[in-house]
């Protein structure tokens, strides 16, 4: 059987000696940076606003403020809706003293969180890329996801892109993208877009009276689009006299192609 009166003693001994310790040890202060946590939200709300940390100056005995202290603080925003001024709350051991906090008080906004799909773009030199997934899911507070219009990425060669939800005023640091970066599978020449003249030349015999569309959008390689002035076309039923309506068939340099199918009208009669 254990001897419990003496385990008692021992304990209450050291307990005694620890306090002893702590009385004489000699009084410090120190300045750390703790986490923010924030409390109260709901699972459809997000705040906007808030520092990821706060500056705390402490004062205690040195074995309750060196090291890593037990403190946290947090931010409560129970039945907060849009703009909001909290303090921010902070819990120390007993026996150390607060002296400062920084900020003290938090302004900022909660928001409703909202999440759509953004289409992805890779920027690269001279290439266009291809990746997987070629989209991906923003989340984020509303007023920011509903203004993003893609998740951008920068090619550096590598086999996955770090990605970064974009507006058209730039970044949208408080949207998150899953997933976060995306793997390239391909990389292709680059096309850009053009639109040129459409031009109808009929055997002879045959004259135009009338036709649409007279110009037609088409893609390739920039050096060719630079040397294409116009296209030339023809009915995919032929010339004949008489009103033809259908797809039209374009003589393009290679490398070219027309963005979509082109599908015209025109008018032709005897000379």
């Amino acid at each position: 059987m254990r001897d419990w009166p003496a385990l008692l003693l021992a304990f209450l001994a050291a307990l005694a000696a620890w306090y002893s310790l702590r009385e004489r040890a000699p009084v410090v202060e120190r300045a750390l940076s703790v986490p923010l946590q924030v409390v109260g939200l709901r699972g459809d709300q997000v705040a906007e606003g808030v520092p990821r940390e706060v500056l705390l100056r402490l004062r205690g005995p040195a074995p309750l403020v060196e090291g890593t202290p037990p403190v946290s603080a947090y931010l409560d925003l129970s039945g907060a809706e849009g703009a909001f001024s909290r303090e921010v709350r902070v819990a120390v051991p007993q026996g150390v003293e607060l002296l400062e906090v920084r900020p003290a008080r938090v302004e900022g906004r909660v928001e409703a969180l909202l999440s759509r799909t953004l289409p992805v773009e890779v920027l690269a030199q001279g290439a266009w890329v291809r990746t997987e997934p070629a989209f991906v899911e923003a989340r984020g507070p509303r007023s920011q996801v509903e203004v993003a219009v893609a998740a951008l990425g920068l090619d550096l060669g590598g086999e996955v892109v770090p990605l970064t939800a974009f507006g058209s005023q730039g970044p949208l640091p408080g949207v998150e993208l899953f997933p976060s970066q995306v793997r390239v599978v391909a990389r292709e020449e680059a096309l850009f877009r053009k639109v040129v003249p459409l031009v109808l030349r009929p055997p002879g015999g045959l004259k135009v009276l009338d036709y649409a569309p007279k110009e037609v959008e088409v893609v390739g390689p920039r050096e060719v689009l630079e040397g294409l002035k116009e296209v030339e076309a023809r009915p995919q039923e032929g010339f004949r006299p008489g009103e033809v309506a259908g797809p039209f068939l374009l003589t393009l340099p290679p490398g070219v192609r027309p963005v979509g199918q082109v599908l015209g009208r025109a008018r032709f009669a005897l000379e």
